[in-house]
């Protein structure tokens, strides 16, 4: 058992910071503690959203410090009376005595345990020093080209299920640009894309406008599944925490996949 004040001393300083507080600033979801509660703590949970789902699942893993890439945010509150989906999960945080911590722009962000720098490295790829999507993602290397083909397998591997692609961009991928979760390019960032030589932009959705816009920007598109691009970060996070507690709490990677 530990301090709930210790844990979350330690996310500061895994996380950074600084990018802490970068994420303050550029993001509208929670990057902190949210709610307090109880003091002690043997048993951490992480997942990727705070849904009710995810909140029993903790619970019943003896969890008292739950840790999400998705905290609450504001579209979870209740809206003229009339949307108060967030009310159960509420109930069960405060009856249970639960810590609940949200990181979102820096779970994507970071350089090493991020979504995306994870991503990269699970393709194969090497990460290099510059991001891209307004500073959400990152740009990774392969040493020499490998084919799309190739790249779709593995994120199909390394993402558990199909990917949707647009093969519309070079067959030969030397660049990639990986940005989990709701990635979807408009404006400069599909600038950014063709500044920095892309070939293939790495996400988890697509619009209905996606598929043209890379073909007349002949870039690729991998769209890999929301949930499951942003599974890399808080996995991470649970191994660091794993290696700096040891056998004084257990640190839980709760799963609940999204359909999408």
């Amino acid at each position: 058992m530990i301090s709930r004040d210790l844990v979350t001393q330690a996310l500061t300083e895994i996380i950074g910071p600084e990018l802490l507080e970068l994420s303050a600033k550029v993001d509208t979801r929670p990057n902190s503690i949210q709610i307090k509660g109880s003091p002690e703590v043997k048993t951490i949970a992480v997942g990727v959203s705070c849904s009710t789902e995810f909140l029993k699942k903790a619970i019943q893993a003896g969890a008292t410090y739950v840790i999400c890439h998705h905290g609450l945010g504001a579209s979870d509150y209740i809206i003229n009376g009339r949307f108060n989906a967030i009310e159960e999960r509420l109930k069960l945080i405060i009856k249970n005595d639960i810590t609940l911590a949200g990181f979102h722009y820096s779970l994507d962000a970071h350089p090493d345990i991020g979504n995306n720098a994870v991503l990269i490295k699970r393709l194969f790829a090497v990460k290099t020093d510059e991001s891209y999507f307004d500073g959400w993602g990152w740009v990774g290397e392969y040493e020499k080209p490998i084919l799309i083909d190739e790249l779709i397998r593995r994120c199909e591997v390394i993402c558990k299920h199909p990917v949707f692609a647009v093969k519309t961009g070079s067959k030969k991928i030397k660049r990639i640009g990986v940005c989990s979760g709701g990635a979807r390019p408009h404006g400069d960032e599909l600038m950014d894309i063709v500044d920095k030589h892309i070939d293939a932009h790495i996400t988890g959705e697509i619009s209905e406008s996606g598929p043209y816009i890379a073909e007349e920007l002949k870039f690729n598109y991998l769209s890999c599944g929301h949930y499951s691009t942003e599974t890399f970060g808080v996995q991470a996070l649970t191994q660091k925490l794993v290696e700096r507690f040891g056998i004084d709490v257990q640190v839980k990677f709760i799963d609940v996949p999204s359909t999408l």
